[in-house]
């Protein structure tokens, strides 16, 4: 009865063209899902958005590692929540934030155009400049690890919490610099901190960098046809191929792994990375197609082969 009910409401309110939009509290996640209200509304004259702002167990255990939380999925359960039992109608991620495995009743697609999808060195003072001692801050396995291979620095500090936090932390000496998100720093009109912008094709983003993701109840056919108007198809694509290459070699979002799709000159190029948490040991692959799946399996299949679970094991 209770789900009858549930479905029910959600179609009216759909009917009536409302959709509520649950989303983290912080600047970013706010922005991000005004942005999803506006492109949503472009669309349609007669559709309202609202917006839902929440706070999840991944904002407030900020004293804890994503990791022993139990993954960045920690930053979406009050969100599954409110789909579940009604109170909004589709969730705004960044879409590396979203696990590879989600629950069976749930999808996600990517809306819009993909941002920026480069990592991004914010310092208090030149690279080259500084001590090797000097210490870099970052939440990501993935970032750390790589700063360590390719920088040789083994001074990779854990710093957690929203982007405005984070540079609080930089500017008052906690940490010399910090390794972020392009695309977060330019959605809020902050990509005048960056220093340097660490090549795409070495310094391999995250599954899902710089792409928008929204989740809903996989039931809800209505809302797969409005999002459907949003949807740029080569963005899909790439996500799709990225998160598959992840799904077979086991990399979970908060892994030392890396991977980046982009759709050039009539073909999808893939490179993704997989490296021990220590950044010692590092195992990348390259390949292209016209089909983006097949290039996903051609690389998940070539990184087993080099021994890719075993690195994602090693500390």
């Amino acid at each position: 009865m209770f789900e009858l009910a549930r479905f029910n409401f959600l179609y009216l309110r759909l009917a009536q063209q409302i959709i509520r939009i649950a989303t983290r509290s912080s600047p970013l996640a706010v922005w991000q899902a005004e942005h999803v209200k506006q492109l949503l509304e472009s669309q349609q004259a007669e559709l309202a958005c609202e917006l839902v702002p929440m706070t999840t167990t991944g904002d407030i255990a900020q004293n804890q590692p994503i990791r022993d939380q139990g993954g960045k999925g920690v930053f979406l359960k009050e969100l599954e929540a409110a789909l579940v039992e009604g109170q909004a109608d589709i969730a705004v991620h960044s879409m590396k934030d979203v696990p590879i495995h989600l629950g069976r009743e749930f999808a996600v697609q990517s809306i819009g155009t993909r941002g920026s999808v480069e990592d991004a060195l914010v310092c208090a003072h030149s690279l080259h400049d500084m001590p090797n001692e000097a210490k870099f801050g970052t939440s990501s396995t993935r970032r750390a690890a790589l700063f360590r291979h390719l920088f040789n620095r083994s001074h990779t500090v854990a710093v957690r919490g929203n982007v405005q936090t984070r540079l609080r932390k930089l500017d008052d000496g906690t940490v010399d610099g910090l390794i972020l998100a392009a695309a977060g720093l330019e959605r809020l009109e902050l990509a005048s901190r960056i220093q340097m912008r660490l090549p795409r094709d070495l310094f391999i983003p995250a599954v899902g960098q710089g792409v928008l993701a929204v989740e809903f109840m996989r039931e809800r056919d209505p809302i797969v046809e409005l999002l459907v108007g949003q949807q740029v198809e080569w963005v899909e694509r790439a996500v799709e191929a990225e998160r598959l290459v992840a799904a077979r070699i086991g990399a979970d979002c908060a892994a030392a792994f890396g991977a980046h799709c982009e759709y050039l000159n009539g073909a999808f190029v893939l490179n993704a990375i997989v490296l021990t948490a220590s950044g010692e040991h590092a195992i990348a692959a390259r390949t292209e197609g016209k089909d983006a799946l097949e290039a996903a399996e051609t690389i998940a299949a070539r990184l087993l082969r080099l021994g890719a679970k075993d690195l994602l094991g090693q500390a």
